[in-house]
């Protein structure tokens, strides 16, 4: 007597095989969307960043904060959609710091900055490069193995 053979490529439905394309392409759709919506992105990318000498006679909102982030255009962006909650045109960065990310032992920056909402002909109308704070010199991040020479 012949013993049945399992050969997975072939017990599988055409169901089967069409969820799990169907899965694969949610889950990428999802991870590359970075699970921001559209008014999101459109929010931050309306804000523009200023120097503190351009908001002269614009209304401060307040102050925003950013958790850290692995690369200091995301913590801008993050700022950016703080600064939209609440209503601003412009926002002015004060403060780009390193801090511990969440859950791990790497440094990622943090940026600190003031909202503001700007009537009509005040204020930039496109952002300044030299607005934007450069990212700050990270500290080593604590090695799990500083002990051994060879790590």
């Amino acid at each position: 007597m012949k013993k049945a053979e399992f050969n997975s490529t072939k017990s599988k439905s055409r169901f089967g095989r069409a969820a799990g394309a169907a899965a694969v392409l949610g889950l990428s759709t999802l991870l590359l969307s970075g699970c921001m919506s559209e008014q999101d992105i459109a929010a931050a990318e309306g804000v523009i960043t200023a120097l503190p000498t351009e908001v002269e006679g614009c209304t401060f909102l307040g102050n925003v904060d950013t958790v850290p982030r692995v690369v200091i255009t995301s913590a801008r962006f993050d700022l950016k959609l703080k600064a939209a909650s609440l209503g601003a045109t412009h926002v002015v960065e004060t403060f780009a710091y390193p801090a511990l990310l969440t859950g791990g032992w790497d440094y990622g920056v943090a940026l600190s900055g003031r909202a503001y909402l700007c009537p009509e002909g005040k204020g930039p109308i496109l952002p300044k490069k030299e607005a934007e704070l450069p990212a700050p010199d990270m500290p080593t991040p604590p090695s799990v193995n500083f002990d051994d020479d060879w790590f």
